[in-house]
């Protein structure tokens, strides 16, 4: 293990110490369930859009302009086309 110090607001600071009462433990092993807790939830989240991609992929959209790839910035901007 690794020592640290970190400053705590006054109430987590409060709550740690009664959770640590009530669960008979010390401060320092409630305070390391919680971020181990909360570190395993955010490891959990997916931001790499991997779901959002898969929801545009079961959308199977199908069709538009033909010349789409080559001229996507005048469809989503609009002004002239650069391959026509």
């Amino acid at each position: 293990m690794i020592r640290t110090q970190m400053y705590l607001e006054e109430q987590i600071h409060k709550d740690l110490t009664v959770l640590a009462k009530q669960e008979k433990k010390s401060m320092a092993d409630v305070t390391r369930e919680i971020l181990k807790e909360g570190i395993k939830k955010r490891k959990a989240t997916d931001s790499s859009g991997k779901q959002v991609l898969q929801k545009l992929l079961n959308m199977r959209v199908t069709g538009g302009p033909p010349d789409l790839s080559l001229n996507h910035d005048s469809y989503l901007y609009g002004g002239k086309k650069e391959h026509e």
